[in-house]
């Protein structure tokens, strides 16, 4: 059973973890500097010691810090070396992506989503047609609202690359989409940008469902590089 400490300092988990990565950004360490004791940054941002015992588990996992027997926890080259996973966390508790990687990830993110078109062109089934035709149904009804419809596309998106029948590629993608989750929400605050996307979206599924893996590539490919000029435009690279 949890207790009311432990509870709370389970709720504080992402605190210690956004509390640790404030220090280290605020005193610049670079990697291979060891970080204070667990005690130490317990008392720094005021959370218990397991809080900050699960928050450093966390980022090892990430690959952010790593742990030393008997010497500490050690920042790592965190450009080189941290996991994806990490940036998606970040901003999962409310941290902005730099310009670059957005830029980078959009950059990545279209080649898989290349990849994702032409599996499930191939291996797409009747039910996976059903569903991103509902989705596209749904999309169509918010578009009437005026509303923002981020999470529909979303749902678009996800429904095809769940078309691959490939787990590892779904997992991967899933982690982009959590990423770019807020961005979407901004972008789609224009109609026109929803508007533009359901065209693509229809298009796309006309293409799967025909099985045609080279028009569906290509149209997904202009759909990524007209995002990127979006984003691009807006954050002014």
């Amino acid at each position: 059973m949890t207790t009311t400490t432990e509870a709370h300092e389970t709720g504080s988990g992402h605190g210690a973890i956004a509390g640790i990565l404030a220090y280290l950004r605020d005193r610049r360490l670079q990697p291979g500097d060891r970080l204070p004791s667990e005690r130490d940054l317990a008392e720094r941002l005021g959370v218990g010691r397991n809080a900050v015992r699960e928050a450093l588990a966390t980022l090892v996992t990430l690959r952010i810090v790593e742990s030393r027997p008997n010497s500490g926890i050690y920042l790592r080259h965190v450009e080189r070396e941290a996991s994806f996973e990490a940036l998606v966390m970040l901003t999962d508790m409310g941290g902005t992506p730099t310009p670059v990687e957005v830029a980078e990830t959009m950059e990545v993110r279209g080649h898989l989503e290349v990849l994702a078109a032409g599996l499930a062109c191939q291996r797409r089934t009747d039910a996976d047609l059903e569903r991103m035709q509902a989705v596209l149904q749904r999309t169509q009804e918010v578009l009437a609202q005026n509303g923002n419809i981020a999470a529909a596309d979303t749902d678009f998106h996800i429904a095809l690359v769940d078309a691959t029948h490939n787990s590892v590629l779904v997992r991967v993608l899933h982690a982009f989409y959590r990423f770019t989750g807020r961005r979407r929400e901004a972008m789609f605050e224009d109609t026109v940008q929803g508007t533009a996307s359901l065209r693509d979206h229809r298009r796309l599924f006309e293409h799967i469902r025909e099985r045609d893996s080279a028009k569906a590539q290509l149209l997904i490919l202009r759909h990524m590089d007209r995002a990127r000029s979006y984003w691009s435009t807006v954050l002014g690279d």
